[in-house]
């Protein structure tokens, strides 16, 4: 459990690395930062927990903005690809949490 909460806490820093790094806007790296920062790590390691497969670190880093409510598009600039790439990965993410009666994302 320790090295799962590990896990989760490494790729919160890296996401918030990567917010800060992208081409976006202060006003709307704040704002995500500011969501990010508010998401409850419990859930997530919930979420981790409950995956059908193993959730890789890019799989939690979508979860969380996911989870954080971050826009597709701004979620797109902060890992470089293209919207319709995010909706992918949704779409697959959504498919390893087939027990769970409502996605929670």
């Amino acid at each position: 459990m320790q090295s799962k909460v590990l896990i989760i806490q490494n790729a919160l820093t890296q996401l918030e690395g990567q917010i800060h790094t992208s081409s976006l806007s202060a006003d709307v790296k704040n704002r995500a930062l500011t969501s990010v920062r508010a998401v409850d790590v419990e859930l997530i390691l919930n979420l981790y927990e409950c995956a059908s497969a193993p959730l890789t670190k890019a799989n939690l880093l979508y979860i969380v903005c996911f989870l954080a409510g971050i826009d597709t598009q701004v979620i797109a600039s902060i890992f470089h690809v293209e919207p319709a790439t995010v909706y992918t990965v949704r779409y697959r993410l959504r498919s390893r949490f087939n027990t769970i009666s409502v996605s929670p994302f």
